[in-house]
């Protein structure tokens, strides 16, 4: 494997490690929250709802990852 694919790879597994950790933090906040479950969003939430949305984020980040897959391969393999 080449210097591209390990790198590839180990940011790959870096962002499903901390996709993990997030999710298994915000389960565990969730099981904690005692009471009424509608409670009012924060004002930054309110500011900022799609930049806050971490499914948004990670959408973002994937297709930031294939455009710079597809433009690595155009490259290496059109010349």
């Amino acid at each position: 494997m080449n210097l591209f694919v390990n790198a590839l790879s180990i940011v790959i597994v870096g962002v499903l490690a901390v996709s993990l950790v997030y999710t298994l933090v915000v389960a565990r906040k969730q099981k904690a929250a005692e009471g009424d479950i509608d409670t009012n969003i924060p004002k930054p939430v309110q500011k900022h709802i799609y930049l806050s949305n971490p499914i948004f984020l990670s959408y973002g980040i994937f297709f930031a990852l294939v455009l710079f897959i597809i433009l690595f391969c155009a490259i290496t393999f059109l010349r």
